[in-house]
């Protein structure tokens, strides 16, 4: 079920085309340049080029969280935020994130397995409770399908 990470990135795309968020996914970065968001200018970097690629669509949905959230903060922030997981900021970012990609699969189908759902997209193992309530509450019809035409 999870196997579709183009499919998921394609669809993420298409989430930021509708918000008219800026993507550029440039060619020349190393395999460790994290991406990023600049929520002011609502553009976002990602890195086709980094070292797990399972891990591009739940960091795609977490940049466009940033923007959508209109978070108020600098590039640099984010990178020092997503790796020591104490922000509280990221921490609702990544919550976001979770929500996002969740919207990606059909409510009725998707299948209650945090530990599958965090394997296919490479979800850091500190989200684990973050994944369990939101893909527990999604697969129990308790947080409805993110609707981004009446997204505020």
């Amino acid at each position: 079920m999870y196997d579709e990470l183009s499919e998921v990135i394609e669809y993420l795309k298409s989430i930021a085309d509708r918000f008219d968020i800026e993507y550029f996914w440039p060619s020349a970065l190393s395999p460790s340049t994290p991406p990023a968001a600049k929520p002011s200018k609502k553009r976002i970097v990602m890195n086709p080029n980094w070292h797990n690629a399972r891990e591009i669509p739940f960091q795609f949905a977490h940049e466009i969280a940033h923007i959508l959230n209109d978070d108020d903060t600098n590039w640099v922030y984010y990178y020092q935020g997503v790796h020591n997981g104490v922000s509280k900021l990221e921490y609702e970012t990544n919550r976001q994130a979770v929500r996002i990609v969740l919207s990606y699969f059909d409510q009725d189908l998707i299948e209650y397995n945090p530990v599958r759902f965090m394997q296919a997209f490479a979800i850091p193992s500190h989200l684990s409770n973050v994944v369990n309530e939101e893909l527990g509450a999604y697969c129990a019809g308790k947080q409805e399908k993110l609707d981004f035409n009446n997204f505020v």
